[in-house]
């Protein structure tokens, strides 16, 4: 199985990426503090797709090589970049995270942003990005909530697909904890932050459901259009029945947090 692109979710994946502005300005004084641009300036972010991460980093000093395999989110990041009326330091490519067009050490540090998470040969991936990133860099995982999307409302759509004989299947990790790890099977070492930066998303039940109808989550692209539309039918019916109305708000509590594996003495 490919990696997944995003290429059919682009429009919509920035809207339902939304995360607490105050709690992603704090994040990111953090990531900055810890690591200064003028020491960690060559940054490789693989899964660049719309900038959502790569702008504000950009902004704050740090020299960006993005890639991406969706040509759809390296268009739009393109028309973003020049929509800013200014030049920021952010160079991007098509390519695959399984064979990096990169010599080694290349980068001072490595972001990865929800991103193992669509990689099938993930330990492959985690071991290209390794060889890239500098002896002594970092590879920060970085977490920026759920966005619009509502756990329990994932879990049974999976249910009903997979009562119809359609099993959604797992792309890469279930979790972040997987490839901290593997990294750690290496020899290296990890540094959790998490538990600052909380707030609880409010969201409508009706809204949900039109990000489900869309196929904006990654999930909802495996299913075919007639299983996808009465698995979409099913669960709005659910919810009304136990929400009473679809114009209902569940709260969905959510955090950024970052795993900081710190590089020393590998070799593949």
């Amino acid at each position: 199985m490919d990696s997944l692109s995003f290429d059919n979710m682009a429009e919509l994946y920035n809207e339902t990426r939304v995360y607490d502005d105050r709690c992603f300005d704090a994040a990111l004084a953090f990531f900055s503090d810890r690591f200064p641009p003028d020491e960690f300036k060559n940054v490789f972010y693989p899964g660049i797709g719309m900038g959502r991460i790569a702008i504000p980093l950009a902004e704050r000093g740090y020299n960006i090589t993005g890639i991406d395999i969706s040509e759809n989110m390296l268009t739009l990041l393109k028309e973003r970049l020049e929509l800013a009326g200014r030049s920021l330091p952010i160079s991007i490519q098509k390519a695959d995270v399984l064979d990096l067009p990169f010599a080694d050490a290349s980068f001072d540090i490595a972001v990865a942003v929800h991103f193992f998470y669509f990689v099938p040969q993930w330990e492959r991936a985690v071991d290209e990005i390794l060889r890239v990133i500098k002896e002594g860099g970092r590879l920060v995982l970085l977490h920026t909530g759920t966005g619009t999307e509502v756990p329990f409302i994932n879990e049974r759509y999976k249910a009903i697909c997979a009562a119809q004989d359609c099993p959604i299947p797992l792309l890469g990790v279930e979790s972040s904890s997987e490839v901290t790890d593997y990294c750690e099977s290496l020899g290296y070492s990890t540094e959790w932050i998490r538990d600052r930066w909380q707030w609880t998303t409010r969201i409508k039940l009706d809204k949900a459901l039109d990000y489900y109808r869309s196929r904006a989550y990654s999930f909802t692209t495996f299913a075919p259009d007639e299983i996808h539309t009465r698995t979409v039918e099913s669960l709005a019916f659910e919810l009304q029945r136990r929400f009473g109305s679809l114009a209902a708000e569940v709260q969905v509590p959510n955090q950024i947090y970052f795993a900081i594996i710190s590089l020393s003495g590998y070799s593949a």
